[in-house]
């Protein structure tokens, strides 16, 4: 198998994780006040192998999905969700994606925007100081578990190089 192709089966492995993970434990980590966003963070790990128009095609049917779960704002996690994956794809494309630490920024400032986004559209509980604390931590807890899970996919892509 080529290496390339090795590569981003893993990683769309690890992807396919995190998005079985959300909607099997979505019931839960909704009640609670700080939990990692495992869709956002599976779409932006996403957005780093496509290109924009397919992250922002992606983006919104995991939109529609989450809002089929969630049974509220169609529309506005469809374009929330359709705004990161164009915007995580075209930052992708302008800065460095290759380095670890990047990877980590560029989870965590996703998600924060992400954040938001969502705030703006009404879709989160209002409040500044939602924003700055939960919204941080969240988008903190996303970029360390989606972090993980890149490292690892990328690490068994590697050794089998």
């Amino acid at each position: 198998m080529d290496v390339e192709r090795s590569a981003w089966a893993w990683s769309a492995l690890g992807i396919s994780a995190l998005l079985i993970l959300h909607f099997l434990f979505r019931p839960f980590l909704v009640r609670l006040p700080i939990a990692p966003q495992l869709l956002i963070g599976a779409l932006l790990l996403a957005t780093l192998r496509l290109s924009a128009g397919q992250a922002a095609a992606l983006g919104f049917a995991l939109g529609i999905l989450e809002a089929a779960m969630a049974l509220e704002g169609m529309g506005t996690y469809a374009l929330a969700l359709t705004v990161v994956g164009y915007t995580g794809a075209r930052a992708r494309d302008l800065l460095f994606a290759d380095a670890r630490f990047y990877v980590f920024g560029y989870l965590f400032v996703g998600t924060w925007l992400a954040d938001i986004i969502l705030l703006l559209l009404g879709t989160s509980p209002p409040g500044f100081l939602r924003l700055v604390a939960g919204g941080g931590i969240d988008a903190l807890l996303t970029a360390t578990v989606c972090a993980s899970v890149e490292a690892f996919t990328s690490s068994i892509s590697e050794r089998q190089v």
